[in-house]
């Protein structure tokens, strides 16, 4: 999802929510989103956190654009060690992640069996246990969109 500005968060971060289950507490940290870089505008969010083991994650970060509009399709990792997480009275002043680039899917031509049609939506992530990792996109069941639904196998991507 973008960023959650009626809530006070900036537009360039998005939360990432840790939700206690012994205190029924809501505490959040930013990630930084990439900025928009298609020419047709739109924003830029998450669409898929993925725990990998040991505090660490993957995310998908995805503009909301389409076919030769796309620009942003990446995979990113973070860690959660050492970080901070808050009440959201402390908005917004949560602690920033730190995200690492693993895969740009549009830049490394994971599209281009395709002939380059790049879906809007990729929405899940999974990694296998050899590190393949599989992303697949939504096809919004043909309202507004092709009606397509992908699976990219990205072979030892988390190895």
């Amino acid at each position: 999802m973008p960023a959650w500005t009626k809530a006070g968060d900036p537009s360039d971060k998005v939360r990432i929510g840790r939700y206690h289950l012994d205190t029924g507490e809501w505490t959040f940290v930013y990630y930084p989103l990439d900025p928009p870089t298609s020419p047709a505008g739109g924003w830029v969010g998450l669409s898929d956190v993925t725990f990998l083991g040991d505090e660490s994650f993957a995310v998908i970060e995805r503009d909301n654009q389409g076919g030769p509009d796309a620009s942003i399709k990446r995979v990113y990792t973070f860690s959660l060690d050492g970080v901070e997480f808050k009440p959201h009275s402390a908005t917004p002043d949560f602690e920033v992640l730190v995200k690492t680039l693993k895969t740009d899917l549009i830049a490394e031509g994971a599209y281009a069996h395709t002939g380059g049609l790049i879906p809007e939506k990729q929405e899940g992530l999974a990694v296998l246990k050899d590190g393949t990792a599989l992303i697949v996109n939504d096809n919004d069941g043909v309202d507004d969109n092709s009606g397509e639904t992908q699976l990219l196998r990205l072979e030892g991507l988390f190895d």
